[in-house]
Protein backbone atom coordinates (compact mmCIF):
# COMPACT_ATOMS: atom_id res chain seq x y z
CA UNK A 1 0.00 0.00 0.00
CA UNK A 2 2.75 2.40 0.73
CA UNK A 3 4.96 1.35 -2.14
CA UNK A 4 1.58 2.19 -3.86
CA UNK A 5 0.82 5.50 -2.37
CA UNK A 6 4.44 6.63 -3.09
CA UNK A 7 4.48 5.60 -6.75
CA UNK A 8 0.76 7.33 -7.10
CA UNK A 9 2.43 10.64 -5.88
CA UNK A 10 5.56 10.02 -8.16
CA UNK A 11 3.57 9.89 -11.17
CA UNK A 12 1.35 13.06 -10.19
CA UNK A 13 4.48 14.80 -9.44
CA UNK A 14 5.88 14.01 -13.20
CA UNK A 15 2.20 14.53 -14.93
CA UNK A 16 1.86 18.22 -12.94
CA UNK A 17 5.57 19.23 -13.65
CA UNK A 18 4.45 18.07 -17.39
CA UNK A 19 1.18 19.65 -17.53
CA UNK A 20 2.61 22.87 -16.48
CA UNK A 21 5.39 22.76 -18.99
CA UNK A 22 2.39 21.84 -21.63
CA UNK A 23 -0.21 24.52 -20.59
CA UNK A 24 1.41 27.71 -20.07
CA UNK A 25 4.47 27.63 -22.50
CA UNK A 26 4.79 30.15 -25.08
CA UNK A 27 5.83 30.43 -28.42
CA UNK A 28 7.29 33.24 -30.47
CA UNK A 29 5.69 34.61 -33.96
CA UNK A 30 8.31 37.68 -33.85
CA UNK A 31 9.91 39.75 -31.76
CA UNK A 32 6.94 40.86 -30.07
CA UNK A 33 3.99 38.34 -30.50
CA UNK A 34 4.28 35.94 -28.31
CA UNK A 35 1.65 32.86 -27.99
CA UNK A 36 0.99 31.62 -24.74
CA UNK A 37 -1.11 28.16 -24.73
CA UNK A 38 -3.45 28.06 -22.56
CA UNK A 39 -5.18 24.49 -23.13
CA UNK A 40 -4.86 22.02 -25.51
CA UNK A 41 -6.45 24.37 -28.46
CA UNK A 42 -6.51 27.64 -27.65
CA UNK A 43 -4.03 30.39 -26.93
CA UNK A 44 -3.63 34.34 -26.02
CA UNK A 45 -2.04 36.20 -28.96
CA UNK A 46 0.02 38.89 -27.13
CA UNK A 47 2.00 41.98 -28.45
CA UNK A 48 2.67 45.31 -27.19
CA UNK A 49 0.50 44.82 -23.71
CA UNK A 50 -1.99 43.80 -26.19
CA UNK A 51 -4.02 40.68 -26.24
CA UNK A 52 -6.25 38.24 -28.54
CA UNK A 53 -7.15 34.97 -28.44
CA UNK A 54 -6.42 32.19 -31.19
CA UNK A 55 -8.44 28.59 -30.95
CA UNK A 56 -7.46 25.84 -33.03
CA UNK A 57 -10.06 22.74 -33.49
CA UNK A 58 -8.88 19.89 -35.94
CA UNK A 59 -7.84 21.68 -39.00
CA UNK A 60 -9.60 24.68 -38.52
CA UNK A 61 -8.93 28.26 -36.33
CA UNK A 62 -10.40 31.24 -35.61
CA UNK A 63 -8.88 34.40 -34.55
CA UNK A 64 -10.03 37.31 -32.33
CA UNK A 65 -8.92 40.61 -32.30
CA UNK A 66 -5.62 41.60 -34.63
CA UNK A 67 -2.12 42.71 -33.16
CA UNK A 68 -1.87 46.39 -33.63
CA UNK A 69 0.14 46.52 -36.79
CA UNK A 70 -0.27 45.17 -40.06
CA UNK A 71 3.33 43.60 -39.53
CA UNK A 72 2.70 41.41 -37.01
CA UNK A 73 -0.97 40.90 -38.09
CA UNK A 74 0.64 38.83 -40.91
CA UNK A 75 2.90 37.24 -38.60
CA UNK A 76 -0.06 36.05 -36.15
CA UNK A 77 -1.61 34.42 -39.49
CA UNK A 78 1.65 33.02 -40.65
CA UNK A 79 2.05 31.10 -37.51
CA UNK A 80 -1.41 29.59 -37.43
CA UNK A 81 -1.13 28.78 -41.06
CA UNK A 82 2.78 27.30 -40.76
CA UNK A 83 3.26 26.36 -37.93
CA UNK A 84 -0.26 24.68 -36.86
CA UNK A 85 -1.36 23.71 -40.23
CA UNK A 86 -4.40 24.99 -39.30
CA UNK A 87 -7.02 27.02 -41.95
CA UNK A 88 -7.79 30.12 -40.17
CA UNK A 89 -12.18 30.14 -41.41
CA UNK A 90 -12.50 33.11 -39.27
CA UNK A 91 -11.51 36.34 -37.89
CA UNK A 92 -13.55 38.24 -35.33
CA UNK A 93 -12.93 42.14 -34.17
CA UNK A 94 -13.52 42.56 -30.70
CA UNK A 95 -13.97 46.11 -30.99
CA UNK A 96 -13.61 49.46 -32.92
CA UNK A 97 -10.55 50.40 -31.27
CA UNK A 98 -6.90 50.48 -33.38
CA UNK A 99 -5.34 47.78 -30.65
CA UNK A 100 -8.14 45.29 -31.78
CA UNK A 101 -8.20 46.05 -35.32
CA UNK A 102 -5.43 47.74 -36.76
CA UNK A 103 -4.47 44.65 -39.05
CA UNK A 104 -7.77 44.56 -39.98
CA UNK A 105 -6.71 45.21 -43.80
CA UNK A 106 -4.09 42.86 -43.78
CA UNK A 107 -6.47 39.85 -42.52
CA UNK A 108 -8.74 40.76 -45.52
CA UNK A 109 -5.72 40.87 -48.08
CA UNK A 110 -5.31 36.93 -46.73
CA UNK A 111 -8.90 35.93 -47.63
CA UNK A 112 -10.12 34.94 -44.35
CA UNK A 113 -13.62 35.85 -43.83
CA UNK A 114 -13.85 38.66 -40.95
CA UNK A 115 -16.87 39.17 -38.28
CA UNK A 116 -17.97 41.75 -36.05
CA UNK A 117 -20.88 42.98 -33.91
CA UNK A 118 -23.00 45.90 -36.38
CA UNK A 119 -22.15 48.78 -34.66
CA UNK A 120 -18.38 48.34 -35.02
CA UNK A 121 -18.67 47.97 -38.50
CA UNK A 122 -21.16 51.49 -38.51
CA UNK A 123 -18.06 53.42 -36.54
CA UNK A 124 -15.35 51.72 -38.58
CA UNK A 125 -17.25 53.16 -41.51
CA UNK A 126 -18.36 56.59 -39.81
CA UNK A 127 -14.37 56.87 -39.76
CA UNK A 128 -13.40 55.74 -42.66
CA UNK A 129 -11.64 52.48 -41.50
CA UNK A 130 -11.60 48.89 -42.87
CA UNK A 131 -14.83 46.88 -42.31
CA UNK A 132 -15.21 43.76 -40.83
CA UNK A 133 -17.30 41.62 -43.76
CA UNK A 134 -19.91 40.05 -41.74
CA UNK A 135 -21.95 41.80 -39.33
CA UNK A 136 -24.31 40.53 -36.12
CA UNK A 137 -26.58 41.63 -33.43
CA UNK A 138 -25.83 41.14 -30.26
CA UNK A 139 -25.05 37.37 -30.92
CA UNK A 140 -22.45 35.40 -33.41
CA UNK A 141 -22.41 31.01 -32.97
CA UNK A 142 -19.66 30.05 -35.23
CA UNK A 143 -18.94 26.92 -35.93
CA UNK A 144 -14.69 25.78 -35.86
CA UNK A 145 -13.41 22.37 -36.42
CA UNK A 146 -16.83 20.89 -34.90
CA UNK A 147 -16.87 22.92 -32.01
CA UNK A 148 -18.66 26.44 -31.57
CA UNK A 149 -17.92 30.15 -30.77
CA UNK A 150 -20.01 32.55 -29.74
CA UNK A 151 -19.45 36.17 -29.79
CA UNK A 152 -21.63 38.08 -27.66
CA UNK A 153 -22.34 42.31 -27.01
CA UNK A 154 -23.84 42.10 -23.54
CA UNK A 155 -23.60 46.41 -23.13
CA UNK A 156 -21.28 49.56 -22.83
CA UNK A 157 -18.49 49.40 -21.29
CA UNK A 158 -14.89 50.30 -22.52
CA UNK A 159 -16.27 51.37 -25.83
CA UNK A 160 -19.77 51.39 -27.09
CA UNK A 161 -19.52 48.45 -29.49
CA UNK A 162 -16.84 45.83 -27.12
CA UNK A 163 -18.24 41.95 -27.00
CA UNK A 164 -16.72 39.06 -25.41
CA UNK A 165 -15.79 36.00 -26.64
CA UNK A 166 -17.00 32.48 -25.47
CA UNK A 167 -15.43 29.01 -26.38
CA UNK A 168 -17.40 26.31 -24.96
CA UNK A 169 -15.43 23.56 -24.97
CA UNK A 170 -12.60 24.75 -23.37
CA UNK A 171 -14.46 27.15 -20.78
CA UNK A 172 -12.22 30.16 -22.08
CA UNK A 173 -13.55 33.53 -21.85
CA UNK A 174 -12.13 36.57 -23.87
CA UNK A 175 -13.46 39.32 -22.38
CA UNK A 176 -11.61 41.48 -24.25
CA UNK A 177 -11.36 45.58 -22.90
CA UNK A 178 -14.63 45.03 -21.16
CA UNK A 179 -12.73 42.97 -18.59
CA UNK A 180 -9.78 44.53 -16.98
CA UNK A 181 -6.69 42.67 -15.40
CA UNK A 182 -5.62 42.72 -12.02
CA UNK A 183 -4.01 45.42 -10.25
CA UNK A 184 -4.94 47.54 -13.64
CA UNK A 185 -5.87 51.30 -13.66
CA UNK A 186 -9.18 52.67 -14.09
CA UNK A 187 -7.30 52.96 -17.70
CA UNK A 188 -8.15 54.83 -20.55
CA UNK A 189 -11.86 55.94 -20.31
CA UNK A 190 -12.01 58.56 -23.05
CA UNK A 191 -14.80 55.94 -25.03
CA UNK A 192 -16.49 54.75 -21.87
CA UNK A 193 -19.42 54.39 -20.61
CA UNK A 194 -18.38 54.80 -16.62
CA UNK A 195 -22.16 54.25 -15.57
CA UNK A 196 -22.67 50.82 -17.41
CA UNK A 197 -19.35 49.25 -17.12
CA UNK A 198 -20.00 47.39 -13.72
CA UNK A 199 -23.70 46.34 -15.17
CA UNK A 200 -22.04 45.08 -18.42
CA UNK A 201 -19.67 42.96 -16.26
CA UNK A 202 -22.45 41.42 -14.19
CA UNK A 203 -23.93 40.12 -17.46
CA UNK A 204 -20.81 38.95 -18.37
CA UNK A 205 -20.53 36.87 -15.37
CA UNK A 206 -24.25 35.97 -15.63
CA UNK A 207 -23.60 34.12 -19.19
CA UNK A 208 -20.25 32.74 -18.44
CA UNK A 209 -19.19 32.45 -14.94
CA UNK A 210 -18.33 29.12 -15.55
CA UNK A 211 -15.47 30.22 -17.47
CA UNK A 212 -11.96 28.57 -16.28
CA UNK A 213 -10.20 31.14 -18.18
CA UNK A 214 -10.73 34.78 -18.73
CA UNK A 215 -8.42 37.00 -20.91
CA UNK A 216 -8.84 40.82 -20.88
CA UNK A 217 -7.72 42.93 -22.81
CA UNK A 218 -4.46 43.75 -21.69
CA UNK A 219 -2.64 41.90 -18.76
CA UNK A 220 -2.24 38.72 -17.16
CA UNK A 221 -5.69 36.44 -17.85
CA UNK A 222 -6.96 34.78 -14.90
CA UNK A 223 -10.26 33.00 -13.54
CA UNK A 224 -13.36 34.92 -13.09
CA UNK A 225 -12.12 36.62 -10.62
CA UNK A 226 -10.97 39.15 -12.99
CA UNK A 227 -14.41 39.69 -13.79
CA UNK A 228 -15.57 40.25 -10.00
CA UNK A 229 -12.20 42.83 -10.22
CA UNK A 230 -14.00 44.86 -12.60
CA UNK A 231 -17.67 44.63 -11.39
CA UNK A 232 -15.45 46.15 -8.16
CA UNK A 233 -13.13 48.53 -10.07
CA UNK A 234 -16.19 50.57 -11.81
CA UNK A 235 -18.97 50.48 -9.09
CA UNK A 236 -17.65 53.69 -7.20
CA UNK A 237 -20.07 56.77 -7.32
CA UNK A 238 -20.16 58.66 -10.35
CA UNK A 239 -22.24 62.00 -9.64
CA UNK A 240 -20.28 63.47 -7.08
CA UNK A 241 -20.55 67.41 -6.71
CA UNK A 242 -17.19 69.41 -7.16
CA UNK A 243 -16.21 70.78 -3.91
CA UNK A 244 -13.79 73.11 -5.39
CA UNK A 245 -14.77 76.38 -7.06
CA UNK A 246 -11.96 78.23 -9.49
CA UNK A 247 -10.86 81.38 -7.13
CA UNK A 248 -12.66 84.74 -8.48
CA UNK A 249 -9.01 86.53 -8.76
CA UNK A 250 -8.64 84.39 -12.06
CA UNK A 251 -5.34 86.12 -14.04
CA UNK A 252 -4.62 83.30 -16.52
CA UNK A 253 -6.89 82.88 -19.36
CA UNK A 254 -5.44 80.84 -22.75
CA UNK A 255 -6.31 78.43 -24.49
CA UNK A 256 -3.52 75.74 -26.51
CA UNK A 257 -4.57 72.83 -28.76
CA UNK A 258 -7.86 73.05 -28.07
CA UNK A 259 -7.61 72.71 -24.11
CA UNK A 260 -8.64 75.65 -22.63
CA UNK A 261 -6.89 76.96 -19.33
CA UNK A 262 -8.32 79.38 -16.48
CA UNK A 263 -5.89 79.41 -13.65
CA UNK A 264 -4.21 81.86 -10.88
CA UNK A 265 -0.92 81.41 -11.77
CA UNK A 266 1.38 80.01 -14.52
CA UNK A 267 5.23 78.40 -14.53
CA UNK A 268 6.57 77.85 -17.88
CA UNK A 269 9.66 76.23 -18.69
CA UNK A 270 11.18 75.92 -22.32
CA UNK A 271 9.04 72.24 -22.72
CA UNK A 272 6.18 72.89 -20.44
CA UNK A 273 3.50 75.06 -18.82
CA UNK A 274 2.27 74.62 -15.50
CA UNK A 275 -1.07 75.62 -14.67
CA UNK A 276 -1.87 76.35 -10.51
CA UNK A 277 -5.18 76.40 -8.93
CA UNK A 278 -7.93 76.34 -11.76
CA UNK A 279 -9.80 74.45 -14.48
CA UNK A 280 -8.89 73.00 -18.11
CA UNK A 281 -11.56 72.27 -20.82
CA UNK A 282 -11.89 70.62 -24.26
CA UNK A 283 -14.44 69.23 -26.31
CA UNK A 284 -13.88 65.87 -28.26
CA UNK A 285 -15.99 63.16 -29.83
CA UNK A 286 -19.30 65.26 -28.27
CA UNK A 287 -18.12 65.19 -25.12
CA UNK A 288 -17.50 68.02 -22.66
CA UNK A 289 -14.66 67.44 -20.93
CA UNK A 290 -13.88 70.11 -17.50
CA UNK A 291 -10.82 69.09 -14.96
CA UNK A 292 -9.77 71.40 -11.75
CA UNK A 293 -6.51 70.78 -9.85
CA UNK A 294 -3.90 72.48 -8.33
CA UNK A 295 -1.99 71.89 -11.03
CA UNK A 296 -1.86 70.87 -14.36
CA UNK A 297 0.72 70.60 -16.48
CA UNK A 298 0.86 70.72 -20.45
CA UNK A 299 3.51 69.24 -22.53
CA UNK A 300 2.70 71.56 -26.29
CA UNK A 301 5.47 69.09 -28.02
CA UNK A 302 3.38 66.01 -27.26
CA UNK A 303 0.29 67.79 -26.93
CA UNK A 304 -0.26 66.11 -23.17
CA UNK A 305 -1.64 66.41 -20.13
CA UNK A 306 -0.70 65.35 -17.05
CA UNK A 307 -2.95 66.05 -13.44
CA UNK A 308 -1.60 64.44 -10.54
CA UNK A 309 -4.83 64.63 -8.56
CA UNK A 310 -8.27 66.75 -9.28
CA UNK A 311 -11.67 66.30 -10.42
CA UNK A 312 -13.49 65.58 -13.63
CA UNK A 313 -17.05 66.01 -15.34
CA UNK A 314 -17.85 64.60 -18.37
CA UNK A 315 -20.79 65.43 -19.87
CA UNK A 316 -22.36 63.66 -22.57
CA UNK A 317 -25.75 63.73 -24.37
CA UNK A 318 -27.53 61.76 -22.19
CA UNK A 319 -25.88 61.32 -18.71
CA UNK A 320 -22.73 63.21 -16.84
CA UNK A 321 -20.39 61.47 -15.05
CA UNK A 322 -18.16 63.24 -12.70
CA UNK A 323 -15.87 62.22 -9.41
CA UNK A 324 -12.53 62.75 -7.95
CA UNK A 325 -9.06 61.03 -9.26
CA UNK A 326 -5.13 59.96 -8.71
CA UNK A 327 -2.92 60.43 -11.66
CA UNK A 328 -4.66 61.74 -15.00
CA UNK A 329 -3.04 61.47 -18.55
CA UNK A 330 -4.73 63.10 -21.73
CA UNK A 331 -2.59 62.83 -25.08
CA UNK A 332 -4.24 64.20 -28.22
CA UNK A 333 -3.90 62.30 -31.45
CA UNK A 334 -3.96 62.54 -34.98
CA UNK A 335 -5.88 59.40 -35.93
CA UNK A 336 -9.35 58.46 -35.82
CA UNK A 337 -9.06 58.03 -32.05
CA UNK A 338 -8.80 61.44 -31.46
CA UNK A 339 -7.77 61.61 -27.61
CA UNK A 340 -6.82 59.54 -24.79
CA UNK A 341 -7.65 60.20 -21.43
CA UNK A 342 -6.30 57.54 -18.56
CA UNK A 343 -6.76 57.57 -14.77
CA UNK A 344 -5.26 55.88 -12.45
CA UNK A 345 -7.51 55.62 -9.47
CA UNK A 346 -10.45 57.48 -8.25
CA UNK A 347 -10.40 58.92 -4.92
Amino acid sequence: MTKRIYLSLLLSFFLGGFVHTLFGQTENASACLKLTKLTGTTYVHTCNYNNGLVYIAGKEAIIVSTPDSDAETQHLIDWVKKKKKAKIVGYIIDRWHPDAMEGLDIVHKNGIKTYAYELTRKIAKEKGLPIPKVGFKDKLELTVGGQKVIGHFLGEAHTSDGIVVWVPGEKVLFGGNEIRSRGGWLGNIADANLSEWSNTAKRIKKYYGQAKYVIPGHGQHGSTQLIDYTIALYSFPKNIPCQDSIPSDTLIKESMDGFHFVAIKKQQTPDKVTYLNGKVSFTKKGKQIEIRAQSMKYTPAKKSLYIPTGYVQLKYKNRTESFSFNRLYVNLREDEVEFTLVIKEVK
